[in-house]
C-alpha cells in the first residue's frame, strides 16, 4: 500500500499551522512563567487572584490547544512526508517530548493550578506564606522552564536533524 504524500501547497499550509501552534505554545509557556514570577510579589488578595486567573486563561488557551495542534500537525506531517513517524531519531524525540509535556500539563499542572486558586481564594495574600503554596508555585515555574527548554530543543533539532536514521533490525533466518 503506497503512502499518501501531501502536495506542496497542503504541506506548506500544514507546516505553517504547525509553526504557528508551536509559537503560541512557546509564547504561552513564557507568559505563564513570567506571570508566575510576578505572582510571588502580589501585594494583596485581588492581585494574587487576578494573576492566577490570568495564568489559568493562558493555560487553557495558549498551552492546551496549541499543544494539541502541534501534536496533531506534527504527526500528520511526519507520516505524510519522507521523514516518517519512527524513521529518524529527531522525529521520535520530538514526538516523545511533545507527549511528555502534554501529559505533565494534564496530570500535574491542572491540579497545581486548582490548588493555588483554591488556597488563594481561601487565604488571600497570606497564601503566599504557606509552604505548600510556595512549593506548588515553584513546581509550576520549574515545570514551565523545563517545557520551554524542551520546546526550544525541539525547534533546534527540527532544523539540524541530528542523530540520523533509526536502523531497522534485519531478521535473521534460522536454519
Amino acid at each position: 500500500m503506497a503512502k499518501k504524500k501531501l502536495n506542496l501547497t497542503k504541506k506548506n499550509i500544514l507546516v505553517s499551522v504547525h509553526v504557528l501552534a508551536v509559537c503560541a505554545w512557546f509564547g504561552g509557556t513564557l507568559s505563564l512563567i513570567l506571570l508566575g514570577l510576578y505572582l510571588k510579589n502580589a501585594q494583596n488578595s485581588e492581585q494574587l487572584i487576578y494573576t492566577l486567573s490570568s495564568m489559568h486563561i493562558i493555560d487553557e488557551n495558549l498551552l492546551k490547544y496549541p499543544a494539541l495542534a502541534t501534536l496533531v500537525t506534527g504527526i500528520i506531517l511526519s507520516v505524510s512526508t519522507q521523514w516518517g513517524l519512527v524513521k529518524h531519531y529527531w522525529v521520535v524525540i520530538k514526538l516523545f517530548l511533545t507527549v511528555l509535556i502534554i501529559l505533565i500539563g494534564i496530570f500535574l499542572i491542572n491540579d497545581w493550578f486548582a490548588y493555588l486558586v483554591k488556597t488563594a481564594e481561601g487565604l488571600g495574600a497570606s497564601a503566599l506564606n504557606q509552604n505548600k503554596f510556595e512549593s506548588t508555585w515553584l513546581s509550576i515555574i520549574i515545570t514551565g522552564i523545563f517545557n520551554l527548554s524542551c520546546l526550544a530543543f525541539m525547534t533546534f533539532i527540527t532544523y539540524f536533524k541530528p542523530f540520523g536514521k533509526i536502523k531497522k533490525n534485519k531478521k535473521v533466518a534460522i536454519p
